[in-house]
Formats: C-alpha cells, sequence, structure tokens
C-alpha cells in the first residue's frame, strides 16, 4: 500500500484539480486508549476522588508507545493527532504523539523525559470523541458523576508532549455530550465527528484516541461485520482518495483497511448485525 508524506499529497491534489494527477489517499486511524486503572485494579473507584475517570496503568502506557513505534515505523506520517478529553485518552495520545516524534525512535523514557521534534505532529482535543456518556459506559460508585467529569481543557493539554498542542483548531463539539446518552446517538457522534475531522484536514494523515465503541463503530459502519472484541490500544485503519480541495473537500468514500487479529487488536466477522465493546 503507499504511503507518502503529506506535502506530496497537498501537491498531488492541487494537480488533480487540473486533470493531471490521480486523487491521493487520505489514511485516518481510529485508536482505543489504553489499559485502564480500574481494570487493574477494581478496588481502585473506591478510594479514586474522581472514579468515573481512570488513568492508565504503567502497562497501558508501554501499549501505547509501542503503537505508536509501529505506526511510525510503517511510514504512514501521521500529522494529526486528535484525543478524547478522558484522562486514559489523553495519556495514550501523550504515549503515541512522543513515539512520533521522539528524536530517539527507541528512547523508552517517561514522556516528560523523551527529546522529540514538536513540529513532527500537532494535536488537539476532540469533546466528540468522548466517552459514550451514560452508566453502561461510564463506571463510578455514583452515577451520574458528582463533579466535573473531565479535567478543565487547560490542565489536559499540559499533558500533551510540549509543542505539539495546535489551539487554533476548530472543535467539532465544543462541551461534553449530554448524560444519557444512547449507543445509536454516540454512534452517530462518533461518525461525524471523524467525518468533520478527516475533512479540516484532507492533505494529512489524522489518528484519533477514543473509546472501544467508537472503534467498533469505525469497523461495522463500513463493512457488514459483527464486532465481538475491541482490545486496549485496539486500531482501525481507513482511507480515503481526495480529488480536490474546499469546504468540504471533494472526496471519494471511505473504505476500512482493517483486518481483524492481534495487530488490529479487534475481532470481527461477517453479520447481519454489529454491536460495540467498551
Amino acid at each position: 500500500m503507499e504511503k507518502y508524506m503529506a506535502s506530496d499529497m497537498a501537491a498531488s491534489v492541487d494537480a488533480d484539480e487540473g486533470g493531471d494527477m490521480p486523487p491521493r489517499m487520505q489514511h485516518l486511524f481510529i485508536m482505543r486508549h489504553g489499559d485502564r486503572m480500574d481494570d487493574a485494579e477494581p478496588n481502585w473507584i473506591f478510594t479514586a476522588p474522581r472514579p468515573w475517570d481512570p488513568p492508565l496503568t504503567d502497562t497501558g502506557k508501554r501499549r501505547a508507545r509501542v503503537v505508536g513505534r509501529r505506526l511510525r515505523q510503517e511510514g504512514w506520517n501521521i500529522t494529526r493527532v486528535f484525543c478524547s478529553p478522558f484522562l486514559r485518552c489523553i495519556q495514550t495520545a501523550s504515549e503515541v504523539i512522543t513515539a512520533l516524534c521522539a528524536l530517539d525512535p527507541m528512547d523508552d523514557g517517561p514522556v516528560s523525559q523523551v527529546a522529540i521534534d514538536p513540529s513532527k505532529v500537532k494535536a488537539s482535543i476532540e469533546f466528540g470523541l468522548s466517552e459514550v456518556m451514560n452508566s453502561y459506559a461510564i463506571r463510578a460508585p455514583n452515577i451520574p458523576p458528582t463533579g466535573p467529569t473531565t479535567l478543565e481543557l487547560e490542565a489536559l493539554e499540559a499533558l500533551l508532549p510540549v509543542g505539539t498542542v495546535d489551539p487554533t483548531v476548530t472543535k467539532i463539539l465544543t462541551n461534553l455530550p449530554n448524560w444519557r446518552e444512547t449507543l445509536d446517538s454516540s454512534h452517530k457522534r462518533y461518525l461525524d465527528t471523524f467525518q468533520a475531522i478527516a475533512d479540516l484536514f484532507p492533505t494529512e494523515n489524522i489518528l484519533c484516541v477514543t473509546h472501544g465503541e467508537a472503534i467498533g463503530v469505525s469497523v461495522t459502519h463500513h463493512q457488514n461485520v459483527i464486532v465481538y472484541q475491541v482490545r486496549y490500544c485496539a486500531v482501525s485503519h481507513l482511507q480515503r482518495p481526495v480529488h480536490s480541495l474546499g469546504s468540504p473537500p471533494a472526496a471519494g468514500p471511505i473504505e476500512l483497511l482493517t483486518e481483524p487479529g492481534d495487530e488490529s487488536r479487534i475481532r470481527f466477522s461477517k453479520c447481519d448485525a454489529a454491536h460495540g465493546f467498551f
């Protein structure tokens, strides 16, 4: 499969407007966060000040770094990362961005200590990628949350690698979805957000760090399958041809490239119906 630089794609798209070159492919990766603390330590929620917003475990951080390193080694040239405002997704994005930008790709140090080139990737927090806002998806002794559901935007941005946050990016949603969100509503939200993000940056390859239900719908929407497992740090891979720039850009249909198995960490099979996993 062809891999390319974002600048090459922009040049190709411009040329295509004159009919001289074929469209180029935009790649969109949808990634689930890493291992969450309340799964590793079930009693954590009973003493945590914000039990509905667990952080990653150390294993989750390592797993996310490995995925980021793999995406870099495969040459996809991801230049934009969007992430859900939940802490586990912010920490996952931080690890992936560090892997994508590290001067030494094999540096396994903490995010704050790894030397990076922050010009390689720009990051944004997007509320449209949030967890499904209901008691089935969000775990805590008392539901709904009795305090702020996520940290303030400024505090979340401070957790991303220094120099990578792009504050100029337009938010698709400016707030969390309302409580008691239905699964159907969340599926539409995820799909609308993926489309809008791709349209904002049609000449760039993009990674969205989000939640398990979003990974499932990114697969089932494009193939007639049932998803029966979405493991931590699962990644689905979508692509579309971009013919010309505009608002929105002229682009072809989105195609799912993901195969079920150990690399994608997603299990699915052909079926007449589908359901997702958190």
